[in-house]
């Protein structure tokens, strides 16, 4: 299934079209999928076939590609250093992360960090629930912002005068009801946390609330501290016990510290 295509706009949005159709070829690759064809990128990215033969020659004379002897494209060495510099910048301190750790095992469910990233939110960190039945996300992975608790969260921190411009934004992109956007924005911005329920995937729920800033060091981005489980978990009397928890985590992890690039 294609999804750089239709997620990735094309330079339209006042960037350099050349270096978004390189960043669609670059992210065709998976760990799934470390070796593809030229037909394999033709029908990952959506780009016509001349285009993806000279995006390819271009990235393995830089070595982020190389093309072997069988005429299969893989990722190239260069890429390595660029992975350990991504390791460094978004890596939870480790007293976070056991702070993370610390509050699975007080609720059951999976804790994950979250952040905007243009329509879309993506998870910069995460301890898993120690329930074989659990939320199943994992860092780095990108979701949609058109509905969920984090989403809401997240647009709740936008300054009012920029959400209406985002829901459109959002909504153009990835679909749904922008009145039911509004509305779960208002009501988080409103308590201060936010929970849903199977608004993702059916029988799967979330609970979010902001990382305060606290102190001088300041996160250049605003983030959300997320519970994710299965709703027959997330039951009326557990929500009260969930955001009690889930706000002192959040508390803890400013104090502590966030990811280095967040700053």
């Amino acid at each position: 299934m294609t999804t750089t295509a239709a997620t990735d706009s094309d330079g339209g949005g006042g960037g350099i079209r050349a270096v978004s159709r390189a960043w669609r070829v670059l992210r065709a690759f998976t760990p799934d999928r470390m070796s593809l064809g030229l037909a394999d990128m033709v029908r990952e990215t959506g780009l016509p076939r001349t285009t993806v033969l000279r995006l390819v020659e271009t990235l393995a004379a830089e070595g982020l590609l190389e093309v072997g002897a069988d005429g299969r494209i893989r990722v190239g060495t260069a890429l390595i250093s660029f992975a350990a510099f991504a390791d460094a910048a978004w890596t939870v301190p480790a007293a976070s992360l056991a702070r993370m750790r610390a509050l699975a095992a007080e609720t059951g469910e999976t804790v994950s960090l979250y952040v905007r990233e243009g329509n879309r939110r993506v998870v910069v960190g995460q301890a898993p629930s120690p329930n074989t039945l659990r939320h199943a996300v994992q860092q780095g992975d990108e979701l949609p912002m058109n509905l969920g608790s984090a989403a809401y969260m997240l647009l709740s921190l936008e300054p009012p005068a920029e959400r209406e411009a985002l829901i459109t934004a959002i909504v153009t992109e990835a679909g749904g009801d922008p009145q039911a956007l509004r509305e779960g924005i208002a009501l988080a911005a409103d308590q201060g946390w936010s929970v849903s329920h199977g608004q993702r995937e059916a029988g799967n729920s979330g609970l979010a609330v902001p990382v305060p800033h606290t102190g001088s060091r300041r996160p250049a981005r605003t983030v959300v501290l997320a519970l994710g489980g299965p709703t027959v978990r997330f039951t009326d009397d557990k929500i009260p016990e969930f955001v009690h928890a889930i706000h002192r985590c959040a508390e803890d992890i400013a104090r502590i510290g966030l990811p280095p690039a967040l700053y």
